[in-house]
């Protein structure tokens, strides 16, 4: 290196640093309830992690994504937000269309007054009913399916393997109740449940869970913000993700739709074992969860192999399946979107019948669920038709499926999208 292109570097970086510095030393405010609040020294301290910068740009407002993300702590939120410097916020400085904001103070009024109704009518408490009986299916599954493991029939040991896997999924289900704090009604005592659930159930951090959902909860399918979108190499679920033509080429994503069930779901279940989590969890110092961690790859550890391999890959098709039938077909954005447009434009129910509701594990409402996500998830049936006409009133669209015609929208959009990419 020449000392003109040294000199040029050193200068580069110079300015660089300055620029980082500045960024850092920018006032962040959010909005919430008609004021800006002052979160500038908050943001490196917030419980939720960084999810709160996404509230800190032009056009953004926070006032239901606190309301909702800390239903059952918002005494004290509103406590500890009366610490912070605040301002009203006038029209102009807010960064929206007069038309735009016109219609987003409606959404909010009536939104406000559903959930306001909703919560006096009991909605958000749990019933420990509901939660002990769906912990003792969990057991029953357990205890059955070891069984057949154990047995000298090859046929038994596969029915015991798909069994401990759908066990599995199905603790992923609960630690998702409890990382919501949609479990008991007490944050402490969910968080404990998410460790275990998660841990003991799937081998995976809870925390790291929540760092990552918060994120994806905050604006789904927003562009740079939701990290559920963030599934290159392996996938591209919209064009829009990915960065260059070439990588849109690559095998993974042009036979997606084949390799998805096969491999793809089983393939992320590893690297999340084996690597991105325990790395969290020790860095963290996240000692209850890897007790958990521990305990749940020392059960495994007794299966043998292909039967441990088989209710693996048995556990990641059925998480992640499921999973991708509520997002990944519905449009992306990049605009600044109320809460309630996040939930009815860019998430669908899926077939709202009791045999769906177990399959899913109530996850086939996430209109509901993205509207209300610290409410028992087993009340979404019982409130479907009060968010419905909320929509019709407001004349957005309520998108509900049948199993099977939301299986052949996602993987035709897989498809569509693996074609488009390959013709760029």
């Amino acid at each position: 290196m020449n000392s003109i292109n040294f000199a040029e570097k050193i200068k580069t970086t110079e300015i660089e640093e300055k620029k980082g510095q500045w960024i850092a030393n920018e006032k962040k405010e959010i909005l919430c309830d008609g004021y800006f609040y002052d979160v500038t020294n908050f943001i490196s301290r917030h419980p939720g992690g960084n999810v709160i910068k996404y509230y800190t740009q032009r056009g953004e407002d926070a006032t239901h994504a606190i309301q909702q993300f800390h239903q059952r702590s918002i005494k004290q939120v509103r406590m500890m937000m009366k610490a912070f410097k605040r301002r009203p916020a006038t029209d102009s400085e807010i960064g929206l269309d007069e038309a735009v904001l016109k219609k987003n103070r409606a959404l909010t009024e009536d939104f406000t007054k559903l959930y306001l109704e909703l919560e006096n009518e009991g909605y958000f408490e749990p019933s420990y009913t509901h939660n002990i009986l769906r912990f003792l299916e969990l057991i029953v599954m357990a205890a059955v399916g070891f069984t057949l493991i154990k047995c000298q029939s090859n046929v038994a040991k596969v029915v015991g393997s798909i069994l401990l896997g759908l066990m599995q999924g199905r603790s992923g289900w609960m630690q998702h109740e409890s990382g919501h704090l949609s479990l008991t009604g007490s944050p402490k005592l969910d968080r404990i449940f998410h460790a275990l659930f998660f841990g003991l159930g799937l081998g995976l951090s809870s925390s790291w869970w929540a760092s990552q959902h918060n994120r994806h909860h905050a604006m789904p399918q927003r562009l740079h913000h939701d990290v559920d979108l963030n599934t290159m190499p392996l996938l591209a679920y919209n064009a829009k993700v990915v960065k260059n033509a070439k990588d849109g080429k690559e095998f993974w994503i042009q036979y997606q739709a084949y390799l998805f069930v096969l491999i793809d779901t089983l393939l992320v279940g590893i690297v999340w074992c084996v690597y991105i989590h325990p790395k969290y969890v020790f860095k963290h110092k996240c000692y209850l969860q890897l007790a958990a961690m521990i305990g749940h790859w020392w059960l495994i550890s007794h299966l043998g192999f292909w039967p441990g391999l088989l209710s693996s890959w048995v556990l990641s098709v059925y998480l992640f399946l499921n999973f991708t039938l509520s997002h990944t077909h519905l449009p992306v954005t990049t605009e600044p979107t109320h809460w309630v447009e996040y939930s009815l434009l860019h998430t669908a129910d899926v077939e709202q019948t009791p045999w769906c509701d177990w399959w899913m594990g109530y996850l086939n409402y996430q209109i509901e669920h993205h509207l209300f996500p610290t409410m028992p998830q087993f009340r979404h049936p019982l409130i479907k038709n009060r968010v419905k006409a909320l929509a019709q009133k407001h004349n957005i669209p309520y998108y509900v499926y049948s199993y099977r015609e939301v299986l052949g929208k996602t993987f035709k959009n897989m498809l569509d999208v693996s074609r488009h990419l390959n013709d760029l």
